[in-house]
């Protein structure tokens, strides 16, 4: 039977509407019990083994066309999947779909 230990420490961080939604979804498709319970989980994985993987995206200034714009933004879509799919993979968390 494992051991609890209660929770006393508390870390609060804001987020926009958006990220919010992200999280949620994030959340549910990972199968966890909770946001904070995803959130820690994601927390304490990436604390423990590697630095935060950094997220940027950026446009310059020259690139206006709304095609390109869209295919650069797919990009850095497609490398937040990659790099969830790793964690998921390293962490072996659990995964809908």
């Amino acid at each position: 039977m494992p051991v609890y230990r209660p929770r006393t420490r508390l870390v609060n961080f804001r987020l926009s509407e958006d990220e919010f939604l992200m999280l949620k979804d994030t959340c549910a498709r990972s199968g966890a019990r909770s946001v904070s319970d995803y959130a820690r989980s994601a927390v304490l994985s990436g604390s423990a083994h590697s630095a935060p993987l950094p997220v940027t995206i950026s446009f310059p200034q020259s690139s206006n066309n709304a095609a390109d714009l869209w295919e650069r933004l797919e990009g850095k879509v497609n490398q937040l999947e990659a790099k969830m799919s790793f964690l998921v993979e390293k962490e072996s968390i659990p995964t809908h779909g």
